[in-house]
């Protein structure tokens, strides 16, 4: 089952598509696959959508993206989707959009890496076969769209992989024509844009922009790859479920095989993994994670084996008794900011 979720200011619709005999028949032709379109913003700095398209490869013609919504979830995260299609997948992408928090509308036209697209998607339907799923390990392009320009662009199932980052330009747009909506005034369209700024924010993350400002860097450092390998200074760990602080995501198994410690990885922001006894939750702070990792990587003349990064956790029950550190040979960090979920 898909959800097919709407969302304008003032009114929600929801509708819900049920979708069956969901299957890619593969060859090593076939390029042709079952998927649909999404989007997603950070949470704290709401964006908007004005038009979006997933362009066909070799062809002017697209998939559209969701567009209308006030967007203010999580970066990764898909927000809304229409009902899947069956169709070549993109290589393009054209969008048009508004930073709130900027009071600035963004565009761009953007290449995208068709063959790497499509081979993560013939791996997915391999995957599917072997393990005998029911869907396939791939079904949406998802779009992401920051303050400053920023859109990145995951190929999103079960697990997340970003395939494309770039930086849209600054435009001028008649706020009437952007919005569909008859403003008379300047008055009146920033008083719009006010209202929805407003209305999607806590006090807490208005008070943050006042005082800290915008981030503007921090989508791009989001994307920064470490050697890091997570132990546990008791019990052992074992599977584990994964999101990265650049919207990616997997699942795997502790400890990594020996190939798997050479894989360069985004700073975690939630993770969730198994001992012998529990399962545990744990949600990152993003951008403390994000600087520890930094401060770490920043030490100079080390090998590649002292730079390595370790993500010690000292496991407890209760869950929220537990810590967690960040370490190499020369510099320790014990996270603050980490929570560990009971229940």
């Amino acid at each position: 089952m898909f959800k097919f979720i709407f969302i304008l200011r003032k009114s929600v619709y929801v509708l819900f598509i049920l979708l069956t005999g969901c299957s890619n028949v593969m060859t090593k032709e076939n390029t042709k696959f079952e998927w649909n379109a999404t989007e997603c913003a950070p949470e704290g700095y709401p964006m908007e959508i004005i038009k979006g398209t997933f362009l066909f490869k070799g062809e002017d013609r697209g998939l559209y993206i969701p567009d209308g919504g006030t967007l203010n979830g999580d970066w990764g995260d898909p927000t809304s989707s229409h009902g899947s299609i069956k169709h070549t997948l993109p290589d393009r992408l054209e969008i048009t959009f508004f930073s709130y928090t900027e009071k600035q509308f963004y565009r761009g036209e953007f290449d995208l890496p068709y063959d790497r697209i499509v081979e993560l998607f013939q791996q997915g339907v391999n995957q599917q076969k072997e393990e005998k799923k029911e869907f396939p390990t791939y079904s949406k392009m998802m779009v992401g769209i920051a303050p400053g320009g920023a859109v990145a662009v995951w190929v999103k199932g079960g697990p997340g992989v970003e395939v494309f980052f770039g930086q849209a330009e600054k435009v001028e747009l008649d706020p009437s024509i952007a919005f569909n909506l008859p403003f008379e005034s300047k008055a009146q369209s920033d008083k719009y844009v006010q209202d929805g700024l407003d209305e999607a924010i806590s006090p807490e993350q208005r008070e943050s922009l006042k005082k800290n400002g915008i981030p503007f860097d921090l989508w791009s450092r989001y994307r920064a790859r470490y050697h890091w390998i997570a132990t546990s200074k008791s019990e052992p760990i074992y599977g584990f479920n994964i999101k990265y602080v650049n919207g990616e995501s997997e699942r795997g198994h502790f400890p990594f095989v020996e190939s798997e410690k050479l894989r360069l990885l985004p700073a975690p922001l939630q993770m969730y993994f198994e001992t012998n006894k529990y399962i545990y939750r744990v949600n990152f702070d993003d951008l403390e994670i994000v600087s520890a990792f930094e401060q770490l990587n920043a030490h100079e003349g080390l090998t590649e084996e002292q730079q390595r990064i370790g993500m010690e956790f000292d496991l407890q029950y209760p869950r929220s008794n537990s810590r967690v550190r960040l370490y190499n040979v020369k510099e320790s960090i014990e996270l603050k900011k980490v929570i560990f979920k009971d229940w």
